[in-house]
């Protein structure tokens, strides 16, 4: 039979026989009688396949046979479906394979096996592949004729089993490592696996097969042959093995060493199987070698398998490029180990060969220690190439935030030292490492103070070398995060912190030739020209619109005359066109206020939710929030109806996206046919078709080319006069800004930073190009460009709150502080820095401010929907921040990319209980910051969803309430919430780096740990008490916390506790508190800080109210007082009318007498003066010079008094008076005073608000 036909034979009678063990359904013929027939020609396969290679000329007889067998069972076996026949068919092909194996076994004499060729032969087989199939093929035949037998683990056949497979793992080795690497060595190799192989699987056939048959040998002499030809102990056994393992080293070292690498799963098991066979052959060694060596191996043995079950666990980690420059390098260690192995054999070989494989030992130790005897050093190496794989992968990615804060520097430095305080045990192999980068980053923050206090966006070089800094100091840092983690062993990370500081060297060489060259000393000098008159320019938020006179005109009209029934006004228009302008310049108006018995304001936007929006106009509405805070929405939606029964009201709604906010409201809008009002604003025409009502939509037009010129001058140049030479490109720059109000503002802030030239203001009209109308992003992208680097990240921090919110400014710069944006400034305090940041941003009409404090700051913000679509998207760019929306996503591997992606800050919206499923995901372990902005209710147990952000810095849940408090979180440096809880012990014990706590909660008493938290800036609590115990204990035993600057609200059962406190915080920039008050005067003087600008008193409610305040204020530097619900003595008036630097002073509840006098020259400063609720106060006596620099009086409720003194008329700063619920007689000499000032003085600027009705009513003249 030719070999095609046998070929064929066989392939068809295997493919009968595995129908048949599977899908047998003949009778009389069982399924394990088909598994041993089917077992039995698969050995009788392995004969023939060994016969191949052979010249033994006694079993060609047999070989004959053995194919016709082949031929005559398929033939019989495809008669099988004759249930007559299927007996005598099975016992025939059965005793036909009895004859032929007991020929077999007499004429078997384990023929020699020619050396084989590595080269393709004329059959078309490859010899190592063919090889490696053979010995598995063997190994699977072995594995079933176990089976049959029911053999135990310790038979004879698992023990020739036990040896093929461990074979099996050399040959693999050997085959896919070094495919195109030829030698007669490897040759001998593959020769000698298939003897041993073939002659292995013959005998345990011949005499381990068991039914019945008498064996010549015994099982015992079967082994020790089979030793023979396995054990290295044998000399030409161990010559084989050395022999492959020294030309396979040469392979690696001459470059033919091959990864073939088909998959991650697979690539790790050629080695550690190599491994596995290399540390059997190693603990069978005699117990009569080398002992040092033996002891030596045996720990490195150890290490390299620890190194092999490290790379299997990691094994997807590590990029395939990566993974082939691993396996060499493991390769390489795996045959030194391999060769001394075998080298340590002794066999019974000649004396002189003996001396030659000492000599080799001995070589080997001496000459490469570090690569057979040192193995721990290249182990070492590869683990921590292994273990460190995937921090690389993330590090070399584009996961890294491209953006940073120039104050990330600081907050590195200061971290290591926390971090080496806090784990100084497990950092201590690399503590020298983090000595020299804290040496090399605090040389280089002058430059960083340098880069943050300039604008130096033109000079790429600086800003390189700041990004670089800072990217190192994240680096760094993340680095630290995993080495607390234990993502490796400490000593992996020694290379690479030796990496980052050779490039820290690099940069500040290259800062220093910049020195060199006076690069910054130019841009000092340059910046310095430019910027101080903008820093001293200040956006109002209360200048004239330009623009849409005739547009107001009529939406005046409408508001406050023609029909009774409730109109809705909706004005419809593109984003940028300032539709939102248009409706708060109406909602302010100041014919259209009065009007009104109630207004209130609401923003809709994208991301909407119906409580929210509820609780906002139900603040303006009632005045209230806190009680409403916690219902549905149906409970919010019917309290409103009720407020607004029988009022004329106003509501501005604007920014509404979808009909259904339409149909959410409505219902709360009832119409009484008393001229009630409402503003809507959208970009979309079918919602202000669908909500129209009594009036048509709006459809806003754009600018003509005067407006946007008249615009583009007020924002450039405010009240002065545009330069001649300006003024015709300044035009042609309006012209291009497509009529849009947006645009012309983006670009009046970019030429507010330019200098004032012709050729800067072409350049500028140049690079806006000829469709700027088209796409408003351009000017926002050029807006951006030209932003200094430290502003960006602060521009972009926007993107991480829900669209449309008005951010409370406080809050912001807090924010930016905690999350490293701000950088420390000699002789600034952070918070004037960041405050410095925010006004930046204003100028370039990049922010806009929504509300101001009675002294001119602006205390809340927002962006542009457009400027915040573009932080938002821009931040996720830089990789600065990520937003998720709970229930649009449910698997957060989508949003991160990877396992290990390091996400940085996280803003997050929707329902927590989603947000607990994502926070076990790997991604969240380098999560510095999370901003929740949820619109459920309640919440517990919120903790447990941040047990696996270890390293968070900022949390912010705002009015989320969270008990109990998480725990753990030892870095943090901000957090807000509401809770519930009255002890936050433990909280405060691990939070000794919080910088800023807010809690939206009263009755919280803080425990004596407070005082530990030395770098405590901002303290903000609903209602709070010290605990205190000793006061001389407390006075001598607590910290004094120096950083502290906003302490809000503690109540103070005494002066002394009160005082006590307060010479434990001498840095207070802001007090707000409450005391119980005293019945008799009291001359004590408080220490308060001198630094100390804001401050707000109230007193601890009781049943008697004439309790007056114990204690003096006198503060230098005090620039707002505000006094609740006291009994004033005129002294304590007469003392505060003498502080210098008092700009505000509000006075609510306050009691003195029926008579004050005011003296001349008192309140030198003060501009602003509140009166609320003095119900004795009937006369009121200023003499002249008195309150020579005040701008704005309010007078709510003073029932009592009879008339405002007649020297306000006399006032030239004066700009406003305010009167709620007084007097006629009040309103008579307000009256007079507005005459004298607008009539006889020409200030028409001066403005009298009168209300008798309730907040936001006025009336003006």
């Amino acid at each position: 039979m030719s070999t095609n036909q046998y070929l064929s034979s066989k392939a068809r009678l295997f493919d009968r026989l595995e129908r048949l063990d599977f899908i047998f359904s003949s009778p009389g013929v069982s399924t394990d009688t088909v598994k041993f027939v089917k077992c039995e020609f698969q050995f009788l396969d392995i004969f023939l396949s060994l016969q191949s290679f052979t010249n033994e000329p006694d079993l060609l007889d047999v070989t004959q046979k053995v194919h016709a067998l082949f031929q005559d069972a398929m033939v019989d076996f495809s008669r099988l479906h004759l249930a007559e026949y299927s007996d005598f068919c099975t016992f025939m092909v059965q005793n036909k394979i009895w004859l032929i194996k007991k020929e077999i076994e007499v004429k078997y004499s384990f023929p020699k096996i020619s050396s084989l060729r590595l080269s393709v032969d004329e059959d078309g087989i490859v010899i190592p592949e063919f090889v490696k199939e053979f010995i598995i093929t063997a190994i699977n035949n072995l594995h079933d004729l176990a089976k049959q037998r029911g053999d135990d683990p310790e038979s004879s056949c698992y023990y020739v089993l036990r040896e093929l497979r461990l074979l099996r793992a050399f040959v693999c080795f050997v085959s896919e490592r070094f495919i195109d690497f030829q030698s007669q060595d490897k040759a001998d190799f593959f020769t000698h696996v298939l003897t041993v192989a073939g002659h292995a699987s013959m005998l345990a056939w011949l005499y381990f097969s068991g039914h019945g048959y008498d064996s010549q040998l015994g099982e015992i002499n079967v082994l020790l042959f089979l030793q023979m030809k396995f054990k290295p102990i044998q000399p030409s056994v161990r010559k084989i093995y050395i022999a492959v393992l020294r030309v396979l080293r040469l392979a690696i070292q001459s470059g033919q060493w091959c990864s073939n690498i088909q998959n991650h799963d697979h690539a790790a098991d050629v080695e550690a199987d190599l491994l596995e066979t290399i540390q059997h052959g190693f603990m069978e060694l005699p117990t009569n070698c080398n002992s040092q060596q033996r002891v030596l191996l045996k720990d490195n043995l150890a290490v390299l398998q620890e190194m092999l079950n490290l790379l299997r666990a990691d094994i997807f980690d590590v990029a395939t490029q990566d993974l082939e420059l691993l396996l060499r390098d493991i390769d390489t260690v795996i045959i030194d180990v391999g060769i001394l192995v075998y080298l340590l054999y002794k066999g019974k070989a000649e004396e002189e060969e003996e001396e030659e494989e000492e000599k080799e030992v001995m070589a080997l130790s001496e000459v490469i220690p570090t690569q057979v005897i040192d193995l721990s050093g290249n182990i070492r190496r590869i683990i921590s190439t292994v273990k460190l794989a995937p921090i690389r992968k993330a590090f070399q990615s584009n996961y890294l935030p491209r953006i940073h804060g120039l104050g990330y520097v600081d907050f590195l430095l200061d971290n290591v030292k926390e971090f080496q305080s806090r784990h100084s045990d497990s950092l201590a192999s690399v503590a020298t490492q983090l000595q020299i980068i804290q040496k090399e980053l605090d040389s280089l923050q002058p430059f960083l103070e340098f880069v943050a206090q300039k604008k130096h966006n033109d000079l790429d070089k600086i800003q390189s070398c700041a990004t670089q800094l800072i990217v190192k100091a994240y680096e760094v840092e993340c680095l630290l995060y995993a080495c607390i983690s234990k993502k490796a062993p400490v000593w992996c990370f020694e290379y690479w912190f030796l990496d980052i500081i050779e490039e820290i060297t690099l940069v500040r060489d290259e800062v220093a030739e910049i020195h060199e060259k006076k690069t910054v000393g130019d841009a000092m000098y340059t910046v310095a020209a430019h910027t101080s008159s903008n820093l001293a320019m200040s956006p109002r938020m209360t200048e004239e619109i330009v623009g849409f006179k005739d547009v107001i005109q009529t939406l005046r009209g409408q508001l406050i005359s023609g029909t009774k029934e409730r109109r809705v006004i909706p004005i419809v228009g593109m984003p940028g066109l300032g539709k939102t302008t248009l409706a708060y310049e109406l909602y302010f108006d100041r014919l259209v206020v009065p009007h009104f018995d109630i207004r209130a304001e609401c923003c809709v936007s994208r991301v909407y939710s119906r409580e929210e929006l509820l609780l906002e106009i139900l603040r303006d509405v009632t005045g209230e929030e806190s009680k409403h805070r916690g219902k549905l929405a149906d409970e919010l939606a019917n309290e409103l109806r009720k407020a607004l029964f029988s009022k004329r009201y106003l509501i501005l709604v604007d920014d509404v996206w979808e009909v259904n906010v339409w149909d959410d409201l409505i219902g709360c809008f009832n119409d009484a046919s008393n001229g009630s009002r409402i503003i809507l604003t959208t970009r979309n025409l079918e919602v202000a078709n669908y909500t129209r009502f009594q009036s048509d939509p709006l459809q806003l037009r754009m600018f003509n080319e005067d407006e946007s010129w008249e615009l583009l001058r007020k924002k450039v140049f405010g009240e002065e006069s545009c330069p001649t030479l300006l003024t015709k490109i300044g035009r042609q720059i309006a012209k291009k800004c497509g009529q849009l109000p947006l645009s012309i503002t983006l670009v009046a802030g970019i030429l507010a930073e330019m200098e004032k030239k012709e050729e800067c203001w072409e350049q500028l009209a140049n690079n806006l190009g000829p469709h700027i109308h088209e796409d408003s992003r351009a000017i926002i992208e050029q807006s951006y460009q030209i932003l200094p680097y430290h502003l960006r990240s602060c521009f972009l921090y926007f993107g991480s709150f829900l669209e449309d919110s008005v951010i409370d400014v406080p809050r912001l710069t807090r924010l930016w502080i905690s999350e490293g944006f701000i950088k420390i400034c000699e002789g600034k305090s952070l918070e004037d820095t960041a405050k410095g940041y925010f006004e930046n941003l204003l100028e370039r009409n990049l922010v806009m401010g929504t509300k101001r404090r009675y002294g001119g700051e602006i205390k809340a913000c927002r962006v542009h929907d457009l400027l915040y679509d573009f932080c938002k998207e821009r931040a996720k760019e830089e990789n600065l921040l990520l937003w998720m929306k709970m229930g649009e996503i449910d698997n957060p591997s989508s949003h991160f990319h990877c396992n290990e992606q390091l996400v940085h800050r996280l803003s997050i919206y929707g329902n927590l209980f989603s947000i607990g499923e994502w926070s076990s995901h790997a991604c969240w372990s380098h999560v510095n910051s999370i901003i929740l902005h949820s619109n459920c209710l309640l919440f517990t147990h919120l903790c447990h969803i941040f047990l696996s952000s270890k390293f968070l810095k900022v949390l912010d849940l705002e009015f989320i309430p969270i008990h109990p408090f998480p725990t753990g979180l030892v870095y943090l440096r901000y957090f807000a919430a509401q809770t519930e809880g009255t002890s936050i012990s433990s909280f405060i014990a691990d939070s000794r780096n919080l910088e800023t706590l807010i809690l939206h909660q009263e009755q919280i008493s803080l425990p004596i740990t407070l005082w530990k938290m030395v770098k405590l800036r901002h303290l903000h609590i609903s209602a709070f008490r010290f605990t205190i115990g000793n006061p001389v204990e407390f006075l001598h035993n607590s910290e004094v916390l120096y950083d502290l600057k906003t302490l809000s609200t503690p109540y103070f059962s005494s002066v002394l506790e009160m005082d006590l406190i307060l010479s434990k915080t001498p840095n207070l920039r802001e007090l707000r508190c409450k005391i119980k008050g005293d019945f008799d005067l009291q001359h004590y003087a408080l220490k308060f800080a001198r630094r100390i600008e804001k401050l707000k008193i109230g007193r601890i409610s009781t049943l008697v109210r004439d309790h007056i305040i114990p204690f003096f204020i006198s503060a230098p530097n005090l620039r707002h007082l505000t006094l609740d619900d006291f009994s004033l003595h005129l002294v304590h008036l007469s003392v505060i009318a003498l502080l210098q630097n008092l700009q505000v002073l509000k006075l609510k509840g306050i009691r003195f007498g029926t008579v004050w006098l005011v003296s001349d020259g008192e309140f030198p400063e003060l501009k602003v003066l509140k009166l609320q609720q003095i119900d004795d106060l009937q006369q009121w006596i200023v003499d002249d010079d008195a309150f020579p620099k005040l701008e704005c009086l309010v007078l709510r409720e003073c029932r009592c008094l009879k008339d405002i003194p007649i020297w306000f008329a006399e006032i030239s700063s004066l700009k406003s008076i305010t009167l709620v619920d007084c007097q006629k007689s009040v309103e008579e000499s307000a009256r007079g005073i507005w005459n004298t000032q607008v009539n006889e003085y020409l200030n028409s600027a001066f403005e009298v608000f009168i209300s008798n009705r309730k907040p936001n009513q006025f009336r003006f003249r």
